[in-house]
């Protein structure tokens, strides 16, 4: 914030002594900044929303038989491009419950090549495990859910 007062009163400084040079300069960085900005939506566009394509799902503890890995999670790729990393939230609930019990961030580096999935069972952050919690519910008895953060696709590959 100090650097955004510093700039403007170095602008109006300018302003006053070199009025034509400064408004020169404030036009080249807008027409700069603007470029960085169609620049920037135009790569995030590029995927073609894909980002909605890729979908992450959870039965629970359903299919894994391994304690120390016990949620399951599905990661379908529902884009025409391959994905190198999916990051991803899980959220566990209590049933009947809309506040979340338990939630960590994860990351998958799995390749994933369009219309495929990976599935894996996933552990629980053992410092924010479920042993904290008051109630000291199981895996199995909470209700599972995946959030897609951001996914980072194959570069024209």
């Amino acid at each position: 914030m100090i650097l955004l007062i510093l700039g403007m009163v170095f602008v109006v400084v300018f302003f006053f002594f070199f009025p034509k040079p400064t408004l020169f300069a404030l036009a080249a960085l807008i027409v700069a900044g603007i470029g960085v900005a169609i620049f920037l939506y135009f790569q995030q566009a590029s995927h073609d929303g894909s980002i909605t394509s890729i979908k992450g799902t959870s039965k629970g503890t359903e299919g894994c038989a391994e304690p120390a890995r016990p949620v399951f999670v599905r990661l379908f790729n529902g884009s025409g491009q391959q994905v190198d990393v999916i990051r991803f939230r899980l959220v566990a609930k209590r049933p009947g419950f809309s506040v979340e019990y338990y939630s960590d961030y994860l990351t998958s580096y799995k390749i994933i090549e369009p219309g495929g999935t990976y599935d894996n069972c996933w552990s629980l952050n053992q410092y924010r495990g479920l042993q904290t919690l008051p109630e000291k519910l199981t895996p199995g008895q909470l209700d599972w859910s995946v959030e897609i953060s951001s996914v980072e696709f194959a570069d024209g590959r």
